[in-house]
């Protein structure tokens, strides 16, 4: 049975699932991790939920306890090639909740950008960073040489940060 509290909690986590998915990844070197941190958080979230104080915001609640899952997952992990240090990760972490508006603005027109991008960039995008295949395993892939694929990726992410800088300066001067 649902209780009012557990649509409560269903309602404030699927407003911000996508949100802090983009948090834990933010902290997080592989990527394939981040369901496991999720479904840790998301479990975390819901058996303490009782404790959770809605005139503060619930992104900010939820961000202590998704950090948590990923430092304890790092430990789990030891076996894995950590990029960062934990005091590192920590770090990122209240960076990225200082700054999550801006973030959050530029993620939006990083999205709005890669639209606007023509179909083969926007592919070769995916193929290389959605699905973090190497350059030299997409050239093969594409049959394309690896120069040339390395100065179009390169092309394209002057194209887009062109395009964020831009969205970015017109929503600042509005």
């Amino acid at each position: 049975m649902i209780t009012q509290q557990n649509e409560e909690f269903i309602r404030l986590y699927a407003k911000e699932e996508a949100r802090l998915r983009r948090y834990v990844s933010s902290l997080m070197a592989v990527s394939a991790d981040v369901d496991d941190v999720m479904q840790e958080t998301a479990i975390a979230l819901m058996r303490k939920f009782d404790q959770y104080d809605s005139a503060h915001p619930f992104f900010n609640w939820a961000c202590r306890f998704a950090l948590y899952e990923v430092l304890q997952h790092r430990k789990r992990s030891k076996t894995q090639r950590r990029h960062f240090s934990d005091e590192v990760v920590e770090a990122i972490a209240i960076e990225y909740q200082q700054n999550t508006r801006q973030i959050e603005e530029k993620a939006e027109a990083l999205a709005a950008c890669l639209g606007k991008l023509n179909e083969q960039d926007r592919r070769l995008v995916e193929l290389r960073y959605f699905s973090e295949e190497t350059v030299e395993n997409l050239a093969k892939r594409i049959e394309e040489p690896v120069a040339r694929l390395y100065r179009n990726l390169a092309r394209i992410r002057y194209v887009l940060a062109s395009c964020v800088r831009k969205a970015s300066s017109s929503e600042g001067s509005v």
